[in-house]
């Protein structure tokens, strides 16, 4: 199993990027978090890893934190959940949110995940809450925050974006992001007409405007 990987930034794109180890280029899944905190193309990174083996397919899910990982791996082992929405979970909401939900039993921030509903929202709840407390340190610190307090430093804060090249095609990538995160190609080109030319301007935050309009 590939538990990291380390080496060049090949290729970045708002939900997956390629990593080239020592001459070996490697696709990789990744969550919003990650994307945003990303370096230039062309500069090192370091990823910690998920490998899923398929019956049609390997695939990896990376992410630049612990954390991010950790909270990966416990929401991909509920049942109706699986990577696409652990990754959709964790570009919507930081990995200490998500875990402060689940223990606070709210049900209706974790409904307003892409793809899930508030059955699986529910389920969230049922199968996790006892699990939380062995999560690692850098996890669960999150549970002494408000959620709500939570929410808006992730939904309204400026990250920065390290690199970011002016793309052509940025609004089909983005497409692409938001049909990966669960939502519909009609539905992310609509929102997307919406929004300004400064969100335009960088993916993160055009990624970011998109999913609080979605999300709402």
């Amino acid at each position: 199993m590939i538990a990291h990987l380390r080496g060049i930034l090949a290729e970045k794109a708002p939900h997956q990027v390629v990593l080239d180890v020592a001459g070996v280029g490697y696709q990789v899944a990744i969550p919003l978090s990650t994307f945003e905190r990303l370096p230039a193309i062309g500069e090192a990174v370091h990823l910690f890893t998920v490998m899923q083996i398929r019956e049609d397919a390997w695939l990896l899910n990376g992410f630049l934190t612990p954390a991010e990982r950790e909270v990966f791996i416990v929401l991909n082992s509920v049942t109706g959940v699986g990577a696409k929405l652990a990754l959709a979970a964790l570009s919507a909401f930081a990995p200490e949110t998500l875990v402060s939900a689940m223990a606070r039993e709210d049900v209706t921030l974790l409904s307003r995940i892409p793809g899930i509903g508030k059955r699986i929202a529910m389920r969230l709840v049922v199968e996790l809450k006892d699990r939380l407390p062995v999560l690692s340190p850098a996890v669960t610190d999150g549970l002494s925050q408000p959620v709500e307090d939570a929410v808006q430093s992730v939904t309204t804060a400026s990250l920065p974006v390290a690199g970011l090249p002016a793309a052509p095609n940025l609004r089909q990538d983005l497409v692409s992001a938001l049909v990966n995160l669960g939502y519909r190609a009609l539905d992310a080109e609509r929102v997307l007409r919406t929004l300004s030319a400064d969100e335009l301007r960088e993916p993160a935050l055009a990624l970011r405007a998109a999913l609080k309009i979605l999300s709402r």
